[in-house]
């Protein structure tokens, strides 16, 4: 490697030592890497990796090597790179650490309703209620067990998706016969390696360019931004003042970046957890906060609590009085806590978000934590990444226009022969170029031939001139006339320019032979020249990419070449248009979720223009057709722009301006629909500030790169894709293996539809033993004797809640799910109070029934049994076949159908308590009788009058607060 010899000569460095380095630096005779950041505040911890960085990256790259002698720019000896390894250890992605399964079970275990459970049944335990203990305890287990597998399957196979990737580095290794270049697992790349790059190769750590000739890169999965960026050597000394850019500067290739088109060298200064990739994804390792599913269900728990610890009390009470055997009014009250309590409540959660993982992975998509989607179906605002979530992540051709916007395809024509000629390295505009004519329906050569051309010379593109040149032999000529096409940025090509050509009007386009004669161009004049720019800064704004295109006729002498000095007096011939696209079901999958009410936002680190593009194109912000019919006069009198985007968009500067401002930074945060310009904290920091407003709502975040993972992880549901980068899959809840955003609406439906059972569940069973308790109370303050044992209580509730372990197999009516639902407290609470008590005036007729027709009055009366079989019968009969009328808002059976699970186990479980009485020894054990036949004419009209009491206050009910479930 002589070049890089020469380039750090003996000469270069003393240079520096004369003068010393530009900026504030350690002790230069150090032979020690740099210092690695350590756990403190990510505004601190993002200054020390950027003043490490700018150590070496704002010093002239011939004296780089001054400041770490130990560093030497034709490559580390094996031995320095084996010491520094195990200084540094391997630069392992953070996304790559063990599985943390007792972690994960202990997550399964601390659930508010699980431990709730688990005290319950250590209560019954201690009383001597072993059976209720084991009923309860395998409860728990079954719930833990299931959530804790399934959660378990998923994460590892996330973690084999992770790992499934390894990639090698080029690094430069000093030996005895000199620098040789060997290649080497990325792990093994440590600080002051020398590594060679080319295009389509990653950067292994935070790196700083040494050589580069026509380097670009990108750096989507940092920025969001689709299209390359150029990169250099720095060649000067800083200015006073210049402080360095993490994300935007010239000779910085942070780690997780690649090589778009050129090569060169660049010192690796920064490794494994010491990278900015890594101060991100630091930030995963804290607490996660809660999500909205858990704080609902918190609440839900505390309110059961509450209700237990008023109820059981007053139960005691009131028994001990009239029975004046305390000891079994304890157990009764302990039985009534355990009522009070709907035990199959983890079964039954588990239960639904289990089926729901199952059904989502049938559409390839993996479900890492349970309760994301259940979260799904809570969602009201899905923010999403713009570059390869919404869009392709791909540089596509939009359009070829002349220089005053009109369509033209002379422009594209021309670029074609230059892009499919040129023989430097291919860059991404380049092959839109050449695939956007390859690719294509249509022939677009109809007056030019597509092929036949004849390279004679080139000029390869370069980061200064940033344009490329390419000089051709027109088809079928003699090789002397020949046509120097150049294309690059705008204003570079326009200052080439002396004229501009006189496109043609459409209808003529397609005929005639190709000529381009002085008669089809005009000076370019300044006015001429300023409608140009006019046009390209119109198209820029509407998010566009442009490269400008123009010719030169040229006569060509055998043997010439050509040089930048021949990029002279050029006709302009236009522009050509180039975005990254939307993904072809993204505008589907966002009628999807408007459907679903579920707002979205765009939150991106790429430019304000082309995220508002996007957003037009999704339907998110009116067209600007639409905006400019619809600002009146008074608008525009009140704004200095009519622009109709205007308070919709809401840069990253815009928004840390704001910051003092709390109200102000609410307002806009709720008003806007694009976040640009964000950095991957101020991501983080909109979705917090989505998710505190109005109340509290539920947010989802969709995206896939490095400076999305701190949203993801923040959002109540994290969701990434398989091509995402590891630490984004690594913070994510779900993982989406194809990019199909469809699965996403799909998702939010699944995680409706699990909510809505289990709150089917949560409000059926709370009612209903909220109405059993009441009717326990009139019973205690009544009976001399127990209306039924405790024994009898947990049978009779074990039945209905086997009854509704079908419930996440059931249907749910569709006008439940078109709007985000959550776990209401209030509404559990107002529906247990309101519904609850209207079984307690069936039970009282029982209790009349016993007492009257059947004169059982007395503690000691024999016949106590028949009277609390006759309870246990109407009991679980009515809570078996209400559940058909609780489970919808509409007429059961005729407007609203269950599903065949439901009503296969609703009327089995319902032949079980009536077959319970007569089975011998299970009769024995629990102490029930067979009944009198004629107390079945009873609880006919019982039950049926149960039905319509039910359905006539569920309609005043939903007249009264708007809603059922």
């Amino acid at each position: 490697m002589p070049f890089l010899a020469n380039l750090f000569s003996p000469r270069s460095l003393a240079n520096l030592e004369k003068h010393g380095p530009d900026i504030a630096t350690p002790d230069s005779g150090s032979t020690k890497s740099p210092v690695p950041p350590q756990a403190i505040a990510k505004e601190e911890q993002e200054q020390l990796i950027c003043a490490t960085l700018s150590r070496f990256a704002q010093v002239p790259v011939s004296v780089i090597f001054v400041l770490e002698p130990g560093w030497n720019p034709i490559g580390l000896t094996d031995d320095q790179a084996s010491e520094i390894l195990k200084t540094h250890g391997p630069n392992t992605p953070v996304a790559e650490r063990r599985l943390a399964a007792l972690r994960m079970f202990w997550g399964a275990i601390v659930n508010p309703f699980n431990i709730l459970l688990t005290i319950l049944a250590i209560v019954n335990a201690a009383t001597g209620q072993l059976s209720t203990f084991v009923v309860m305890m395998a409860m728990v287990v079954a719930s833990t067990g299931l959530r804790y597998w399934q959660e378990l399957k998923s994460t590892i196979q996330a973690v084999n998706l992770i790992k499934s990737v390894t990639t090698n580095t080029r690094v430069l290794r000093y030996r005895s016969s000199g620098p040789e270049e060997v290649e080497i697992d990325q792990r093994s790349v440590v600080p002051g390696d020398i590594i060679a790059v080319t295009s389509g190769d990653v950067f292994p750590g935070d790196c700083v360019l040494i050589t580069a000739e026509a380097i670009t890169i990108t750096q989507a999965s940092l920025t969001g931004e689709v299209m390359p960026i150029e990169k250099t050597v720095r060649l000067a000394a800083p200015r006073p003042g210049e402080t360095l850019n993490l994300l935007h500067n010239d000779n910085v290739c942070l780690a997780g970046t690649s090589v778009v088109t050129g090569n060169g060298h660049a010192l690796v200064v920064s490794t494994g957890k010491d990278t900015y990739m890594a101060s991100i994804a630091s930030e995963l390792s804290k607490r996660r906060p809660e999500n909205a599913t858990q704080i609902d269900i918190r609440k839900v728990s505390y309110v059961l609590m509450g209700f237990m610890a008023v109820m059981a009390p007053i139960v005691l009470i009131v028994q001990g009085a009239v029975s004046k055997n305390w000891k079994g009014a304890v157990m009764f009250a302990i039985a009534v806590a355990v009522g009070i309590t709907p035990e199959m409540l983890p079964m039954i959660v588990t239960s639904n978000l289990a089926l729901s993982a199952v059904r989502v992975a049938r559409k390839k998509v993996i479900v890492k934590r349970f309760d994301a989607i259940q979260n799904l179906g809570a969602v009201q605002i899905l923010c999403s990444d713009k570059t390869g979530t919404l869009t392709a992540d791909l540089v596509r051709i939009s359009m070829s226009t002349t220089g005053t916007g009109e369509p033209s395809q002379f422009p594209i024509k021309l670029a074609y022969i230059n892009s499919s000629l040129q023989t430097g390295s291919r860059s991404p505009i380049d092959h839109a170029i050449v695939d956007f004519v390859d690719q294509g329906e249509q022939d677009i050569f109809t007056d030019i031939p597509g092929d036949g051309w004849i390279k004679q010379g080139e000029v390869p593109f370069d980061s200064s001139r940033r344009l490329l040149s390419v000089l051709v032999s027109r088809p079928g000529g003699d090789g002397s006339e020949g046509l120097l096409i150049t294309k690059g940025a705008v204003e570079e090509v326009l200052d080439l320019c002396v004229s501009t050509y006189n496109h043609q009007p459409p209808s003529s386009n397609a005929s005639g032979p190709f000529t381009l004669s002085p008669s089809m161009t005009s000076i370019l004049t300044a006015h001429e020249r300023q409608k140009i720019l006019d046009t390209a800064q119109r198209l820029n704004e509407d998010g566009l990419r442009l490269v400008a295109v123009a010719y030169r006729e040229q006569l060509i002498k055998p043997f010439m070449t050509i040089s930048p000095s021949d990029e002279n007096e050029l006709t302009f011939v236009g522009f050509i248009g180039l975005l990254d696209p939307l993904k072809p079901d993204a505008t589907q999958a966002i009628k999807d979720l408007a459907a679903l009410n579920v707002q979205v936002r765009i939150l991106t680190g790429d430019a304000s223009a082309v995220a508002a593009k996007v957003a037009r194109d999704l339907g998110l912000i009116p067209s600007r057709e639409q905006s400019s019919t619809t600002v009146n006069e008074k608008d525009v009198e009140a704004s200095p722009s009519s622009n109709g985007d205007e308070g919709l968009i809401l840069t990253g500067v815009q928004l840390a301006a704001l910051a003092d401002d709390q109200d102000a930074y609410k307002d806009a945060i709720d008003r806007c629909i694009i976040f640009a310009k964000l950095s991957p904290y101020q991501k983080l920091e909109v979705v917090k500030a989505l998710r505190a407003g109005h109340g509290g709502r539920a947010v989802a975040f969709l995206g896939d790169g490095v400076n999305d993972a701190l949203a993801i992880r923040g959002a109540d549901v994290g969701i990434s894709v398989e091509s995402g980068t590891e630490i984004a899959k690594e913070a994510a809840d779900v993982i989406l293996l194809e990019k199909n955003l469809a699965v996403v609406a799909d998702g939010v439906m699944e995680g409706r539809i699990t909510l809505m059972n289990t709150l089917k569940y949560i409000k059926m069973a709370t009612s209903s033993n909220f109405g059993n308790i009441f009717s326990l109370l009139v019973a205690s303050a009544w009976l001399p004797y127990q209306p039924m044992l405790p024994i009898q209580i947990l049978v009779q509730n074990l039945l209905y809640d086997f009854s509704q372990a079908s419930i996440p197999w059931d249907n749910v009516d569709p006008e439940y799910l078109v709007a985000p639902k959550t776990w209401g407290a209030k509404s559990i609470i107002r529906f247990m109070v309101c519904i609850g008590p209207f079984s307690s005036p069936f039970d009282i007729i029982t209790f009349s029934i016993n007492w009257f027709h059947y004169g059982i009055r007395t503690l000691h009366n024999p016949r106590v049994d028949l009277a609390q079989t006759n309870w246990f019968l109407e009991g679980s009969l009515t809570q078996l076949l209400i559940i058909h009328f609780l489970r919808t808002g509409k007429l059961p059976f005729i407007q609203s159908r269950a599903s065949i699970a439901v009503f296969c186990t609703t009327f089995g479980v319902a032949g079980i308590a009536i077959a319970i009485p007569y089975i011998p020894k299970i009769n024995t054990a629990l102490q029930l009788t067979p009944p009198d036949p004629m107390f079945y004419a009873y609880l006919l009209g019982m039950i049926a009058g149960y039905a319509l009491v039910v359905h006539i206050a569920k309609t005043l009910y939903q007249l009264a607060f708007k809603e059922w479930l």
